[in-house]
């Protein structure tokens, strides 16, 4: 049993990033289906997994609490972000509201159902619960979800991408440690994604850029 769940990590989480990487050429097309399918397929294992506890993927308990949570470190990083955009890469600043309102738009409006979503259901509910019997410790689980979060960034071609893939994951994988709630860690995700979007800092996250 450990064995395939140790296999089925490897495949979900190290090679499926890779080849989709050296395989898949025209990201713009194919690269949001496969990430919805995949989130589709974790989210089918855990409606099936008798000991998965389903109100995680919805429940609000103490929401307001943690969002103040969120905001206490989202503030002083956004502010501190954008001084940084302002004096190291003031062509990137407001790129996407400026160059395309249009696209910006509906960018913000999709981003959190296609992409937030299923990355959660992947990288936080899914990893945290399915291999919580081979990764017995909290913590290793919520590095290794980092690492696979990360490596899954690898597609947009720039280490931008990964960093701030990597600081995500360590955010929202404490998060979800706190508040064991998907849509907690969808909104904190959607957020912090938003912003960047706006800032201008998120063209390094658009397959469109590569």
């Amino acid at each position: 049993m450990h064995l395939l769940r140790w296999s089925e990590l490897t495949v979900l989480f190290l090679c499926t990033p890779l080849l989709i990487l050296f395989l898949v050429s025209d990201y713009d097309t194919w690269l949001m289906p496969l990430l919805i399918l995949m989130g589709g397929y974790c989210l089918l294992l855990l409606w099936k997994d008798v000991n998965f506890k389903r109100f995680r993927l919805w429940h609000t308990d103490d929401f307001w609490q943690h969002f103040g949570a969120t905001l206490k470190v989202f503030v002083p990083c956004a502010i501190a972000l954008a001084i940084l955009v302002y004096y190291f890469a003031p062509q990137i600043l407001f790129k996407l509201p400026r160059e395309d309102l249009q696209f910006w738009l509906i960018t913000l409006a999709i981003y959190p159902i296609v992409s937030v979503i299923p990355q959660e259901v992947i990288f936080r509910t899914f990893f945290f619960h399915r291999y919580k019997r081979i990764i017995p410790s909290k913590n290793m689980r919520w590095a290794l979800s980092t690492i696979s979060f990360s490596l899954a960034h690898v597609v947009y071609g720039n280490w931008i991408a990964v960093g701030l893939s990597c600081i995500g994951g360590i955010l929202f994988g404490y998060r979800y440690m706190q508040t064991r709630s998907t849509l907690v860690v969808v909104v904190e995700h959607s957020l912090w994604g938003s912003y960047l979007f706006t800032l201008g800092v998120g063209v390094f996250l658009l397959t469109q850029n590569i």
